[in-house]
């Protein structure tokens, strides 16, 4: 999955029901399951679409049972670009790493941009991160190909909520099922609110 299929560049309603399908999976994953199971490959090569742009997440092969909170790793796996910070510092996971992947996915569903934009040094989370902390206008960093004023709102939002997502912390990011419920909300009227992320205070749309 990309923001083009088959050279066909999908619009944003679809754009979002693939974020909201591969966020009840996870969060199914992340909450239902017991002990929870963790990912730690969600990337946009790993979603799978039908025919009717529902998302479901695919290749379970690096997934593991979470019997306790953090887990310590062998090795670090997964893409550049999806991998949390503090996976590869300590080789520890918790959900939060699917959070922080998954963040990355909104990015590139927003920007049209892919995880591994930047140099070898950096990537579209950290590119994203730079932005908001100079006050970049975040609609200067949407994907023109879908951007249309009805859609610009509920985009900024998304964009909003993938930085949250890829915060260095795993303490800043939301839940999984936080992340589905705002999704869900989006276009409903609900007003902003102010999300504190680190020192840095982003607005987060509720729709």
């Amino acid at each position: 999955m990309s923001g083009k299929v088959n050279h066909f560049v999908l619009d944003w309603p679809k754009r979002l029901k693939i974020a909201i399908g591969v966020a009840q999976s996870l969060t199914y994953m992340h909450h239902d399951c017991s002990p929870p199971v963790v990912h730690r490959d969600i990337k946009t090569s790993n979603i799978l679409l039908d025919s009717q742009f529902n998302a479901k997440v695919a290749d379970f092969g690096l997934a593991r049972t979470m019997i306790k909170p953090h887990t310590t790793m062998t090795s670090v796996v997964g893409s550049f670009g999806y991998i949390a910070p503090e996976y590869v510092q300590t080789t520890k996971v918790s959900e939060k790493v699917d959070v922080f992947s998954f963040g990355v996915i909104l990015l590139e569903l927003t920007t049209g941009k892919e995880a591994n934009y930047g140099d070898e040094h950096s990537s579209l989370a950290e590119w994203a991160w730079r932005h908001v902390q100079i006050g970049t206008n975040i609609e200067e960093l949407l994907d023109t190909d879908v951007m249309e004023a009805s859609y610009t709102d509920e985009m900024c939002s998304v964009f909003k909520l993938g930085v949250m997502c890829t915060s260095p912390l795993p303490a800043g990011r939301p839940q999984i099922k936080e992340v589905l419920q705002l999704l869900h909300r989006f276009g409903e009227g609900f007003a902003f609110r102010e999300r504190n992320i680190g020192k840095y205070e982003i607005i987060v749309g509720f729709g």
